[in-house]
């Protein structure tokens, strides 16, 4: 997902009362530093996902192939496909996937099948012998129902303690909430294994986010 094309500017999902249902400590930050962490969390766990935390309609160009992935997972519909000559003229229109033209083969996945199109739709012609690119008009994102389940508001909480702690200029592990590897203080010293780098960072927090929504993150090339 190009997360430069987020189309959100504020927050959709958290808010004080859940920040701080999950653990979160909202006292002491002013509404401009916690709607701006609220909004950097949504925005990370989209990234994360591959989908934004609410049904979102979408316009995305792509090329013209047997089976298009689209740029989100969890897409519930397609709503228009049309065909783009060299000329980046369009000249045909599908309306929906109830045709023999377009179907989703993977709704979670995000894969749209356009085989039968590919060798049979009326789009071929001796002046245009295939589409060139498709303009794909679609629905995508998380239904209410998961996206209020423990997990994703746990991770969106998480991550917004992370930021806020360092707006604030303590809390987090390590300045910059870097990944700590090993660390010893008097007579203790620990190491850690496993810590990846996540959308959300590399530190043990961070991890902890990445890690309760991988039942929700869909490995699409996987499918291909």
């Amino acid at each position: 997902m190009n997360i430069l094309m987020y189309p959100y500017t504020s927050p959709i999902i958290l808010t004080d009362y859940l920040f701080e249902f999950y653990g979160g400590e909202p006292e002491g930050f002013s509404p401009g530093q916690k709607q701006a962490a609220y909004l950097m969390a949504e925005r990370a766990a989209s990234e994360d996902l591959g989908t934004y935390l609410q049904e979102t309609t979408i316009t995305g160009t792509y090329a013209y192939s047997p089976r298009v992935m689209l740029d989100h997972t969890y897409v519930w519909g397609v709503s228009r496909v049309r065909f783009m000559d060299f000329e980046e003229q369009f000249y045909w229109t599908i309306t929906g996937t109830d045709n023999i033209y377009a179907s989703m083969w993977n709704q979670e996945y995000g894969l749209l099948d356009m085989g039968w199109a590919v060798s049979n739709c009326q789009c071929h012609s001796s002046s245009r012998p295939s589409p060139y690119k498709l303009e794909i008009v679609y629905n995508t994102g998380l239904h209410s129902g998961t996206v209020y389940n423990s997990e994703i508001p746990l991770a969106l909480t998480t991550y917004a303690s992370i930021i806020l702690n360092e707006m604030e200029g303590h809390g987090n592990e390590a300045a910059g909430d870097a990944k700590v590897t090993e660390f010893s203080i008097q007579d203790y010293r620990e190491k850690r294994s496993g810590l990846i780098n996540t959308v959300f960072g590399g530190s043990a927090k961070a991890n902890f986010a990445h890690k309760i929504l991988t039942r929700f993150r869909k490995y699409r090339y996987v499918r291909l």
